[in-house]
């Protein structure tokens, strides 16, 4: 599996890796979609869909503000992130730059769905090592 979700006394803390960077941050959307899910499959609702273009001065950044649009996707779609279609990431003069379409399940409004409210900065690092690309982010619920 390439992420983990990792205890935290407060919110709750994932860690995803890949060989890429792209890989990586997909991995981090399938944290977010098991976190919101408590682990059961995601429900096969109409499917919704969003693009995104972010722009960043650091990867850190690229991964907070992604993680942003994450929870406002679910909170404006009343849906949960299956996954991202069309990912790009590169490198830019002025940091990153990444591009796709956040795709999602909708889900019954009475359903049981974890709540999150914000990305943190707090415990947020992306690496590069031996393995590729690590990526921990700690959200608030």
């Amino acid at each position: 599996m390439p992420y983990e979700l990792l205890s935290h006394p407060a919110d709750v803390k994932l860690r995803a890796r890949g060989e890429s960077l792209d890989a990586a941050f997909r991995a981090a959307l399938d944290a977010v979609s098991a976190i919101v899910t408590d682990g059961d499959p995601v429900p096969a609702g109409e499917r919704r869909t969003r693009q995104v273009a972010i722009e960043a001065r650091t990867a850190e950044a690229l991964l907070f503000d992604l993680l942003d649009r994450v929870i406002l996707f679910q909170d404006v779609e009343n849906a949960v992130v299956t996954g991202i279609t069309g990912l790009s990431i590169h490198r830019s003069d002025d940091g990153f730059e990444l591009s796709g379409t956040l795709v999602g399940a909708a889900i019954d409004p009475d359903e049981r769905a974890m709540d999150l409210k914000a990305p943190t900065y707090s415990e947020m690092r992306v690496v590069e090592d031996d393995d590729g690309w690590v990526l921990e982010a700690v959200l608030d619920v």
